[in-house]
């Protein structure tokens, strides 16, 4: 826990050795890197430690639990069952920590409010980028946190209280206590390379989509119901390539390794070229999810009510 006037106050999770050993939040998050990467080099860099003091400090930690939490083959780093399950106890630890800090400095800034926002891996950058940068012209006093989520843990963090708020789309059935605001529908298009040669049709046809290499966007929302719709029409496409990488896979068809079927507004690499295919007509609403009523802090409610004035449409048709 760190104090805003510059000096640095320790902070420490009581472990269960007796003798005055203590565990630190600084070990926690060595751990948690760690179990994040397996590579003792990338988690010093994310923890801006050198990896010897990374590895005093892993060593430590286990001293003082008095067990083993990693195995350790030469290169191969792997988590043992109790590193597993310190993992997600650890991981509660941080996020605890974390809202202590945001508690504190906002009492300390006075009027400061921070607002964490979970933001669905497929909604595009391009889409809520310029309505961030207006709410936070709006509030001068607003700070933001932005954390990606997959879709369907997006209700149950907005309800465990991890976000505030979420950028989602096709939101669940409604639930009394979570509110959504609509903000846009988006088409489902067929990507390709600008240099593609169907990249000159105004529209692709279903016999045409069918002869190309196709790549596949595992966390798409419309996966099922472009696979339903090609099915019906016997169509069947094998993906030459499956990631959840939006970005790996919107790389792999601008470089014209094959197409793939994407949200009109969501192409977030150069080089890409989105039309109709013949035969499929999917949309998707996107929409601003948060808790329900009035009882929520006041920052929340003046970006859910921004969200709600905000010309989304205009912003993602340009």
């Amino acid at each position: 826990m760190r104090r805003t006037d510059g000096l640095r106050v320790r902070p420490v999770v009581p472990s269960k050795d007796r003798n005055g050993a203590r565990m630190e939040f600084q070990q926690v998050r060595h751990f948690l890197n760690l179990a994040d990467t397996l590579n003792f080099t990338e988690a010093a860099m994310r923890s801006g430690v050198s990896q010897p003091t990374l590895s005093r400090s892993i060593q430590r930690l286990e001293e003082e639990l008095g067990a083993t939490l990693l195995y350790r083959d030469g290169k191969d780093t792997r988590l043992t069952a109790l590193g597993r399950d310190i993992q997600a106890e650890f991981a509660a630890i941080d996020e605890s920590e974390r809202r202590v800090l945001a508690l504190s400095q906002n009492r300390i800034r006075g009027r400061r409010e921070t607002v964490t926002l979970g933001v669905v891996h497929t909604v595009a950058p391009a889409l809520i980028t310029g309505f961030l940068s207006h709410a936070l012209r709006q509030l001068p006093m607003l700070e933001l946190i932005l954390r990606p989520v997959v879709r369907d843990e997006a209700s149950e963090l907005l309800l465990a209280g991890k976000i505030d708020g979420c950028f989602t789309t096709d939101a669940p059935p409604r639930n009394a206590k979570l509110a959504a605001v609509e903000m846009l529908e988006e088409r489902l298009l067929l990507a390709m390379a600008d240099r593609h040669p169907l990249a000159q049709s105004a529209q692709v046809s279903l016999d045409e989509l069918a002869e190309q290499p196709y790549l596949d966007r595992l966390h798409c929302e419309f996966r099922a119901r472009v696979n339903g719709a090609l099915q019906e029409r016997a169509i069947v496409m094998i993906p030459r390539l499956r990631s959840e990488r939006e970005d790996l896979i919107q790389r792999a068809v601008a470089d014209g390794i094959g197409v793939c079927m994407l949200p009109e507004f969501s192409a977030i690499v150069g080089g890409l070229v989105l039309r109709p295919v013949e035969g499929i007509a999917l949309t998707r609403t996107v929409s601003f999810q948060s808790i329900a009523g009035s009882a929520t802090a006041m920052a929340l409610r003046q970006v859910r009510l921004l969200v709600e004035r905000y010309t989304w449409h205009e912003r993602g048709t340009q």
